[in-house]
């Protein structure tokens, strides 16, 4: 494999520096935010860091007049300037869901924007129900710009069934149309039902409106049998999509109408078995390429620009659990991958999502700051997360920017990678110490049994008991949920309605909160004690 070089620069003076500056702004870089260099085989490429400090950027989308429009997950948007590196908040979405996987996601602006300023976004949702279960579905919402604000926020296409994950979001507009990837939402039953909306491509015209020409009539519905796809993108005429496998079979898809992509009854290729059997009853689309064990597929986008050559007539793609570039070459059908490419392996941390800029130059979103790391921790315990979550900027090095780099120390250089490195197990070992679990029932015993008990069971038509109770051995979040806030609202329990007010412990820590659960858990509920700091985290920031 190819490692990555550092290379010193000899230092030619601070006065050479100050004039190449001045004159760097017209290539796009006043010599701030320097990153890497990126060699290829014949091109040079600068990386640079158009911005730091983000929070969770998912979508990039370049716009006229050189800005970058992005979302962040929690429920903003926002465009930077590509040249001066100005910032600018546009809106703030209401009544965004933001947990680990949900949140404002996918943005795509209108092929016309200088005459009809319109983006689109897709984001979750959520209410609770009788139950205090978190109800997720997703819409897609149309906004105008006008003098730097975001407003006039019109719901094109409301109601997508959603879930805390697989809400896939990824769109596109390719032929005057708008598309949307969505995700199974754990539904896997109706992936391959075109009646439903979860597990799909969609299809629609940009008011929101199902297109006369969709594969069936008054249906949105373009593709079936989808998991939840990431990316999506066009070129060659045709159109990509990257997909999340579960624990294998990653997947770049090549979308066709009214096609099944087969789950969940294929994984990737129709190479087992019983997906053999499956693929000879019905008609199934294989990928182009899949990945076991999984890398996380993110964001791609297809390159076709003179500017960075080697790159031509690829797709280009983000990873997060592998923390890597992916360039994947097509033939010049574009309908088979011939060579897979790496970069920035274990550099830049997780990506999200990449875009192309009028002048062919690159932008990378890191997810770094999202809440994987909490839930997969021996996945992500080297990622760079001194500057939070970045924007960053690769353009080819014209002879101004020679001339500056040639004025900078200890500049680094980064080579495309032989081979993948290798990837740790996704599989869940995380378990409670039994020194967590002891300080739990101290806690327990502190905060909550003089109403529930010291042995869980209550009292009777006035405390509800945590033995034998789907409230403990239920859902997760709403068990967080109900413990950092509280309880005001009757609730049943084993048929017996129970009045009482419960107080919240928000003023618990984390782990405090995350150790107490784990000992009701396993003690009344007799299950494994797996709940993580993470779980409580996220929880909160949804009260929040």
């Amino acid at each position: 494999m190819k490692k990555q070089l550092y290379i010193p620069v000899l230092l030619l003076g601070i006065a050479g520096l100050l004039q190449n500056c001045t004159k760097e702004v017209k290539s796009g870089w006043d010599g701030t935010n320097y990153f890497a260099q990126l060699q290829l085989d014949s091109t040079r490429l600068l990386m640079t860091e158009l911005s730091t400090g983000l929070d969770i950027p998912w979508s990039l989308v370049p716009g006229p007049d050189n800005w970058l429009y992005f979302t962040e997950q929690k429920g903003t948007i926002k465009r930077i300037h590509t040249k001066n590196g100005k910032q600018q908040l546009l809106a703030t979405v209401p009544n965004v869901f933001y947990r680990k996987s949900t949140g404002l996601l996918s943005m795509v602006m209108h092929p016309d924007f200088e005459d009809n300023p319109h983006l689109y976004v897709h984001y979750t949702s959520a209410a609770k129900d009788k139950d205090l279960m978190d109800r997720v579905f997703s819409k897609i919402v149309r906004y105008t710009l006008k003098d730097s604000i975001l407003d006039n926020a019109q719901i094109i296409f409301d109601s997508i069934p959603g879930s805390t994950y697989h809400n896939g979001s990824r769109m596109l507009i390719y032929q005057g149309k708008l598309w949307i990837g969505t995700g199974d939402a754990g539904d896997t039953k109706s992936t391959q039902n075109k009646e439903t909306l979860n597990g799909k491509i969609l299809r629609l015209n940009l008011d929101g409106s199902i297109p006369a020409d969709n594969p069936y009539p008054n249906n949105p519905v373009w593709s079936v049998g989808h998991r939840n796809p990431q990316g999506l993108t066009q070129g060659n005429n045709r159109m990509y999509a990257s997909e999340h496998g579960p624990n294998n079979d990653d997947e770049v898809n090549l979308i066709r109408k009214s096609q099944n992509y087969g789950w969940p009854d294929v994984h990737g290729f129709c190479d087992l078995e019983n997906e053999k059997k499956y693929c000879e009853t019905t008609v199934t689309q294989e990928p182009l390429f899949a990945w076991t064990p999984t890398i996380a597929t993110a964001g791609m986008c297809f390159y076709d620009h003179p500017a960075i050559p080697e790159w031509n007539n690829s797709l280009l793609l983000t990873t997060l659990k592998a923390q890597s570039l992916r360039v994947l070459e097509l033939d010049r059908q574009g309908e088979n991958i011939t060579k897979e490419r790496f970069f920035f392996q274990n550099v830049l941390g997780r990506l999200r999502d990449i875009a192309i800029g009028s002048e062919g130059e690159l932008y990378l979103a890191t997810s770094n700051m999202d809440g994987h790391q909490g839930y997969q921790p021996w996945l992500y315990d080297s990622l760079p997360k001194s500057k939070g979550d970045r924007i960053i900027k690769i353009q080819v090095v014209d002879a101004l920017l020679e001339k500056q780099l040639a004025t900078m120390d200890n500049t680094r250089t980064l080579m495309e990678e032989a081979t993948a490195l290798p990837q740790k197990s996704e599989q869940y070992g995380i378990r409670t110490s039994d020194a967590a679990l002891s300080k739990g029932a101290k806690a327990y015993a502190t905060h909550c049994a003089a109403c529930h008990a010291p042995n869980g069971k209550g009292s009777e038509g006035q405390i509800p008991p945590l033995v034998d109770s789907e409230w403990v051995t239920g859902n997760v979040a709403r068990l967080v949920d109900v413990t950092l806030g509280g309880l005001n609202i009757p609730i049943t329990v084993n048929g017996i309605q129970y009045q009482g007010e419960m107080p919240g412990y928000q003023n618990l820590k984390d782990e405090e909160i995350r150790d107490i659960l784990n000992f009701v858990r396993s003690e009344f509920g007799k299950l494994p004690a797996t709940i993580m700091t993470a779980d409580v985290e996220h929880q909160r920031k949804g009260l929040q």
